[in-house]
């Protein structure tokens, strides 16, 4: 699936697990670390479940690699600074494994460099576990692509309070 996709799922998953009234009256970062640590698995895992539904590439991979590191930049920068590890671990769990198993081969593509390529080691990267589709038969992928949305919106709407305080002006 598209990096843009996994980014915005990031967000959802940093929302959802973010007890913003927990945190603002603790007196350590106890709490901010545990639900970093936590966003990251469950980015990681949403990953892997993603990349496994059936699934087209809607856009462009130049694009896309563009637009998520813009995503990632930006969300980090309108974070509050109390929330940034959570957000930032949540936004790395939902790539690291296209950090992994797909970026050296695409580097060696764009850039002309021969970075050694090592096995796939996510299995949703390999080509039985994978949902991807070469095809032009994309319905199925474009229905799951709007569900994904669909669910990040609600997922933000119903944690809107929580949501509100984590992107905030930075106090």
């Amino acid at each position: 699936m598209n990096v843009i996709f996994h980014t915005t799922t990031a967000i959802s998953v940093a929302v959802l697990l973010t007890d913003t009234k927990r945190i603002e009256q603790s007196t350590t970062c106890k709490h901010v670390i545990w639900t970093g640590i936590l966003a990251f698995a469950i980015g990681l895992i949403s990953h892997g479940v993603l990349d496994y539904i059936p699934h087209c590439y809607p856009i462009n991979s130049k694009l896309d690699a563009a637009t998520g590191l813009a995503m990632i930049l930006t969300i980090t920068w309108l974070t509050n600074k109390k929330y940034r590890l959570i957000i930032g671990l949540s936004l790395l769990g939902s790539i690291f494994p296209d950090l992994i198993d797909l970026s050296p081969a695409i580097i060696n593509k764009q850039l002309g460099l021969s970075l050694p390529i090592i096995e796939k080691i996510f299995p949703w990267h390999l080509h039985d576990y994978s949902g991807s589709i070469y095809s032009d038969r994309c319905n199925n992928s474009t229905l799951n692509h709007i569900l994904l949305l669909l669910t990040v919106s609600i997922v933000v709407w119903c944690r809107r309070t929580d949501a509100k305080l984590m992107f905030k002006s930075n106090v």
